[in-house]
């Protein structure tokens, strides 16, 4: 059975965009193409090899990797490599959002218990994975260069070219580079996390890795200009545990001011450290 493009994009929901691109990218073209029209057609035979693209793409698989794998460009220990860290990378992933529902736990068995909600933080130290990440770094001013540089980044990925291949694997993040709070000229960079092949035509715009490290991790609830307490509790957590703090410090955006209240913010606040000499 043959279909045309619209009528194959809702049969298997994928967009014509996206079926069109694959077909730009060698990785699933038409059963065939009108010569006179230029119409794409495709048949039912081909659902499974989308459906397989699907499968890999949901893991995390880059479409080129993708385009390897399925016309058997791609050794077997390459594909069994490639598959080991990609269940590495989920592990982390799933470490990490159990320690948030570990977190989220704690405080509603508080909730019940006492009917309010905690006002100290639960302070932890955890390792925190290398992440791959775009990202753009420049000097500024916390009110404004923060969501500045989170736009172009969101742009950066919403790029028509990048739709189909780039996924957010992450909350958007900052890093604070500086020693000291600066009211101006402020060391800031934003990063979101991300699987896939991206395009990026923005010279100031990183691909990098961000590397492993050890923090000390806690989750504010609040505005984000309201966060003093919770560094002050940090602070005396890192006094009192023989601990230096280093930099980049690191907050993490849990959930977005577009969608909920000012109060209902989450922020995950992770400063890197090392261990004083008694």
């Amino acid at each position: 059975m043959i279909f045309r493009i619209g009528d194959f994009s809702r049969l298997c929901r994928v967009t014509v965009r996206t079926l069109r691109y694959y077909d730009e990218i060698g990785l699933l073209s038409p059963a065939r193409v009108d010569q006179f029209t230029g119409y794409r057609y495709y048949s039912v035979d081909q659902l499974p090899k989308l459906n397989r693209i699907a499968m890999l793409k949901g893991i995390g698989l880059s479409l080129d990797d993708i385009n390897r794998l399925l016309h058997n460009g791609m050794p077997v220990d390459h594909i069994r490599q490639l598959l080991q860290v990609k269940q590495t990378e989920i592990q982390e992933r799933l470490n990490q959002d159990n320690g948030r529902l570990r977190q989220v736990e704690r405080w509603l068995d508080k909730i019940n218990k006492e009917g309010v909600m905690p006002t100290d933080m639960y302070i932890q130290r955890k390792d925190v994975p290398r992440l791959r990440v775009i990202s753009k770094r420049e000097t500024g001013t916390y009110e404004y260069t923060p969501n500045k540089l989170r736009e172009e980044l969101l742009q950066q990925i919403n790029r028509p070219e990048n739709q189909a291949c780039v996924r957010v694997t992450g909350p958007v993040m900052m890093l604070c580079h500086d020693e000291e709070y600066k009211e101006k000229d402020a060391d800031i960079e934003m990063a979101v996390p991300i699987s896939g092949e991206i395009s990026i035509n923005e010279p100031l715009i990183k691909l990098k890795i961000l590397p492993r490290c050890r923090v000390i991790s806690a989750i504010y609830k609040g505005p984000y200009d309201a966060s003093d307490n919770a560094y002050a509790q940090i602070f005396e957590y890192a006094e009192g545990h023989n601990l230096k703090l280093t930099t980049p410090l690191r907050e993490l955006y849990l959930n977005s001011a577009e969608e909920i209240p000012e109060d209902e913010l989450l922020t995950e606040i992770q400063c890197p450290f090392h261990e004083l000499k008694s």
